[in-house]
């Protein structure tokens, strides 16, 4: 990856389906100067979510799938390059 020099932060904000209507889906859960920070706060929301003992005994497909349906999604804001982090690629590794 390369170095990416950046003018104000990168914001990690998570997409939470279960909050209710009439509150912003997206939740800010921090500020990053360097990339790779933010890359690696996206990949502990999914870490943290995948170590539940609901999503344990799943596998694959099924595993993605409920994670999908279910859980945070979380994206870096302020940044150009939108391949920073695919929330689904990272899945994608964590289900081999």
């Amino acid at each position: 990856m390369h170095a990416v020099t950046l003018s104000k932060p990168l914001s990690v904000e998570v997409f939470a389906h279960d909050l209710p209507l009439d509150e912003s889906a997206w939740i800010q859960i921090g500020t990053y100067e360097d990339i790779a920070d933010a890359v690696d706060a996206c990949r502990r929301v999914i870490d943290r979510v995948l170590c539940k003992p609901q999503y344990s005994s799943l596998t694959g497909l099924a595993l993605m799938q409920e994670y999908l349906n279910y859980g945070p999604i979380p994206c870096i804001r302020g940044v150009d390059n939108l391949d920073a982090f695919d929330p689904y690629e990272y899945l994608v590794s964590k289900t081999k």
